[in-house]
């Protein structure tokens, strides 16, 4: 049985936040993010502990996330040349697998050895950026990795926001 999760942003936050609901409407994760002025660390929360903490890399050519979790410590990077977003991940139980976007930046894949473990879309005629999410992987820590990619790929679509809005 799949998993199904919904993801947004929170409109109107300093610091800068995430929620990740179940197809219920209840609450499964939150991520949120503290005050920096580089490179802030998000950290993802179940109702009972920090699972996750997420930090971009300062230096690097390609936008590149730094994760330590409790599924084990890796790597997102995105790749530079492509015409979709597309991120591969480094080390952890996860290593190898391709997150990849469609042309429009809507739809998402998540796979690793070549079986797809999650898909996300995009919700068109919503105020936050928001993703529907279908978990299709059934192991336990399938859905925490899918959970902390999402975080990436929102933290980095925000990003590549601000930076666009400071070279206007």
């Amino acid at each position: 049985m799949s998993t199904v999760l919904s993801i947004s942003n929170k409109i109107f936050s300093l610091k800068g936040q995430m929620f990740i609901d179940d197809e219920n409407g209840e609450r499964r994760y939150d991520a949120k993010g503290e005050f920096a002025f580089f490179c802030p660390t998000w950290t993802l929360k179940n109702s009972t502990k920090e699972l996750a903490t997420v930090k971009r890399k300062f230096w690097a050519w390609s936008p590149t996330w730094n994760v330590q979790s409790e599924i084990g410590n890796f790597v997102i990077k995105r790749k530079l040349f492509s015409w979709t977003r597309t991120y591969n991940v480094v080390g952890g139980s996860y290593d190898g697998a391709i997150i990849k976007g469609n042309i429009w930046d809507l739809k998402f894949e998540i796979s690793h050895k070549d079986k797809c473990i999650a898909s996300a879309k995009a919700k068109i005629l919503s105020l936050r950026d928001t993703h529907n999410i279908q978990v299709h992987e059934t192991k336990n820590d399938a859905e925490l990795f899918t959970t902390i990619t999402m975080v990436v790929l929102h933290l980095d679509k925000q990003d590549e926001n601000n930076d666009s809005d400071t070279s206007d």
